[in-house]
């Protein structure tokens, strides 16, 4: 009996699915990119349980005829290309043909489509890659198209998806992408009724990234511009000094085609090299034009991934490209006063300290909380902590000490009768805060310090999304937060045990890590998933000097601690070298 065996059609084409549709917002990507192809001037996207239950494009492009239509939905049917030679030289979004099989494998689809040419409209229907019907209907020109219950026949693709929030942040960043790259198209994202993006057509790309990544952001751009054939670069870098802490504000486009590239990120990285700190990233919306026989799209299913016929050129040019921007005045802008920044308060500045009572029932996850673990009172000593967040206090000389030292301004060694025991004084303090942050949220009676004056953060479209699903968790951990406008938030007080705190990197990395974060039921699980960022980011720095009492207090409240072993990301806190092993490295053993 043979082993090898063809597969059956429907398993073939689940298979094939998985490279296609990864999570809701690939089908959106799939199905805009077609609109566009199709020449539309408005796309509208309406959505239902962060597409799950429903994804609904409606174009006014050029439609299909009922030919087309009714072999829409066999795999690699297409109207991009003909021959291999055309895959040299690809200028539509959409080619391989998989897309609408992909989807249709795995929901229940139906399109309905009329051209200029025709009176008529025609629907088609197809569930799990079976085709139900095709009847006559009435439509005006262009393409709707439906897809409901996606992965009802793959749950394993289901169960891993991520919360709703991660969900539609991901949908708005491919409605993003696909925006900034068609400002003269109209774009209109709907979900559960709720108006996200209404963009009229025009034809200003800064003016769309003003509407969808704020007014912030847009105005601490600066524009590229290159042009010798066969290529042009242009678009928006942010000027120095304007960094954040991640890439999610980094768009790369390709003949219009949204890509990830290791040669054009290397690149980023080196033109900015001396205009960022370590860690730190730029935003930029940039566009490369070129032949399209100069580059490669057919590298997989997702169509994110090119090659470049001469990768080595295209990368010291555009490092040559971003610098020479950054480093022209006349581009440059003007040094605002600082009346217009936003900055952190100081926490010493004779405010009042609130406790503030709190009820889960404020956010999403409604449900009875019950502690992970029981904390068991412990002192704190918040002054010394505050006083290690002072700029001034680094300038202080390090006081002798018998039995314990601090080392590269980072590291605390002391001895016990086993060995050497050395602490990372970033993670250490990054566990007391969080266990600290928990302690209070458990007993509902958070302490808060108030700001003299409310610091205002701009986001992303995608990142209000992520910042209204945990707006009420925030409220409870002891962040008096509210919308002000509708990419801004107003942050009016903050847990008084985080001391001093720049708020904007706070809230910028705790938007970072629930970007990935799955979709779980279990209230310790959601709060922890936004204390860890926050004590991080809070917590006393590396190369940051510390006196003796400090280090004293930071040990005493790390062994207070449940976990002081680890901090809230699984690093360790301490590492030892036991004296047997110090005596080995010196062949005293």
């Amino acid at each position: 009996m043979n082993k090898i065996k063809i597969l059956p059609k429907n398993l073939a084409d689940k298979i094939a699915a998985g490279e296609v549709v990864e999570r809701p917002a690939s089908v959106v990507k799939e199905l805009v990119e077609n609109s566009i192809d199709a020449g539309a001037s408005e796309i509208d996207i309406y959505i239902l349980d962060t597409g799950k239950k429903m994804i609904k494009i409606i174009d006014n492009g050029s439609g299909m005829p009922l030919d087309d239509l009714k072999i829409a939905c066999q795999r690699h049917s297409t109207s991009k290309i003909e021959t291999a030679l055309d895959l040299e030289k690809i200028n539509t979004l959409g080619f391989r043909g998989e897309a609408l099989s992909s989807i249709a494998a795995v929901s229940f689809l139906s399109i309905t489509s009329s051209t200029v040419h025709s009176s008529l409209a025609w629907t088609i229907k197809v569930e799990g890659g079976l085709e139900q019907g095709i009847y006559q209907t009435a439509r005006s020109k262009g393409t709707t198209i439906e897809v409901r219950n996606l992965f009802f026949n793959t749950p394993a693709r289901l169960k891993f998806l991520k919360t709703k929030a991660t969900e539609m942040f991901h949908l708005i960043r491919v409605v993003t992408e696909l925006s900034l790259a068609y400002p003269e198209i109209g774009f209109k994202l709907i979900n559960n009724d709720t108006e996200i993006i209404n963009l009229l057509a025009q034809g200003s790309l800064l003016d769309r990234i003003r509407a969808l990544l704020g007014e912030e952001l847009a105005e601490q751009l600066v524009p590229v511009s290159f042009a010798v054939s066969p290529l042009e670069i242009r678009g928006f870098i942010s000027r120095p000094g304007f960094n954040h802490t991640n890439r999610k504000n980094q768009f790369i486009f390709v003949n219009n085609r949204s890509i990830t590239d290791k040669t054009i990120s290397h690149a980023i990285i080196q033109a900015y090299q001396t205009f960022k700190m370590e860690k730190q990233f730029p935003s930029l919306i940039i566009f490369i034009h070129t032949l399209p026989e100069l580059i490669d799209v057919n590298v997989h299913p997702g169509k994110r991934e090119i090659r470049f016929q001469d990768s080595a050129v295209l990368h010291d040019l555009l490092v040559k490209v971003i610098r020479d921007a950054l480093t022209d005045k006349n581009r440059l802008p003007e040094f605002a006063g600082a009346g217009n920044y936003n900055y952190p308060q100081s926490a010493d500045m004779n405010q009042e300290n609130t406790i503030k009572e709190h009820n889960e029932n404020n956010y999403s996850l409604k449900r009875d909380y019950r502690p992970a673990v029981n904390y068991a009172p412990q002192s704190v000593d918040k002054e010394l902590f505050h006083a290690a967040r002072k700029d001034t206090f680094a300038l202080n000389e390090l006081e002798p000490l018998r039995d314990c030292l601090q080392v590269k301004s980072t590291y605390i060694i002391f001895e016990d009768k086993d060995g050497l025991e050395i602490v990372d004084q970033h993670a250490a303090h990054e566990r007391i805060l969080f266990d600290q942050l928990l302690k209070q949220f458990q007993s509902k009676r958070v302490e808060t310090q108030k700001l003299l004056l409310p610091v205002t953060l701009n986001f992303s479209k995608a990142q209000m999304v992520l910042f209204n699903e945990y707006a009420g968790m925030l409220r409870d951990l002891g962040f008096e937060v509210d919308e002000f406008g509708d990419k801004t938030v107003a942050v009016y007080a903050y847990p008084a045990i985080l001391g001093e705190i720049n708020i904007g990197d706070v809230f910028t990395n705790i938007i970072a890590e629930l970007i990935d974060g799955q979709e779980t039921a279990d209230l310790n699980k959601e709060v922890s998933k936004l204390l860890a960022p926050i004590a991080c980011h809070s917590a006393v720095r590396a190369n940051q000097k510390l006196n003796t009492a400090q280090i004293n207090a930071l040990l005493d409240q790390l062994w207070n601690t449940d976990a002081p072993y680890t901090c809230p990301h699984g690093r360790p806190t301490v590492t030892k070298i036991g004296w047997k092993e110090l005596e080995k490295m010196f062949k005293r053993r």
